[in-house]
C-alpha cells in the first residue's frame, strides 16, 4: 500500500478527538441548496468526511473556501456516494488534484477507475483503501450525526414549486 495512503488510512482510524480535529468555522458556513428557505443543513456524510480526513488531505484536494463541509455536501446532494466521495477524495489526495476537477470529470461520464488511470493511480489499491476508511466512517463519525430530516423527504421538498 502506498506511504500517502497508510497515512490516509491512519489519518481516518484514529478518532478526531485524539487528532485534535474539530468541526472548526466549516460547520457554520452556507450553502446555496438551501438558500430558499434560508436554513443550511450540511449533510451527516459531509460532516462526517470533514472528520476522518485532516486539514492535510483538505490541502492536498484543494477544496474551496467554502470550506469542506460545504462542498461536501453541494456533491452529495447532486448525486455523489459515500464511497464515491471517498474514492474521489483519496485519489486527488495522492495525485495531488483538485477535488473538483475529480467531480467535474465524474459527472461527464468517467468512471472512478479511468480517473485513477488518468492521474497514474491504480484504482484497485485506492478503492481498497476507500472501502477501510468507509467503515471507520461509518463506525466512527457518522453516529455522531443523525439526519434531521429523512433524505428522501428534504430532496423532494426542495425540489418543489411553490403553488
Amino acid at each position: 500500500m502506498n506511504v500517502c495512503l497508510v497515512g490516509l488510512w491512519l489519518a481516518v482510524a484514529v478518532p478526531a478527538p485524539a487528532q485534535g480535529v474539530g468541526l472548526g468555522t466549516s460547520q457554520d458556513l452556507w450553502s446555496s441548496s438551501r438558500e430558499k428557505n434560508g436554513t443550511f443543513e450540511p449533510e451527516p456524510v459531509a460532516q462526517a468526511l470533514d472528520l476522518a480526513f485532516g486539514a492535510t488531505v483538505w490541502a492536498q484536494v484543494k477544496i474551496s473556501t467554502n470550506g469542506q463541509v460545504v462542498d461536501l455536501s453541494r456533491l452529495a446532494r447532486a448525486g455523489f456516494y459515500k464511497l464515491e466521495l471517498i474514492d474521489m477524495v483519496l485519489i486527488c489526495a495522492e495525485a495531488g488534484r483538485p477535488l473538483q476537477k475529480a467531480a467535474q470529470m465524474r459527472r461527464r461520464g468517467m468512471t472512478l477507475a479511468a480517473i485513477a488511470k488518468e492521474y497514474g493511480l491504480d484504482y484497485d489499491r485506492v478503492h481498497e483503501a476507500a472501502l477501510a476508511v468507509e467503515e471507520v466512517v461509518d463506525r466512527e463519525y457518522l453516529p455522531r450525526f443523525p439526519e434531521k430530516i429523512p433524505r428522501r423527504k428534504r430532496s423532494i421538498s426542495w425540489r418543489e414549486e411553490p403553488d
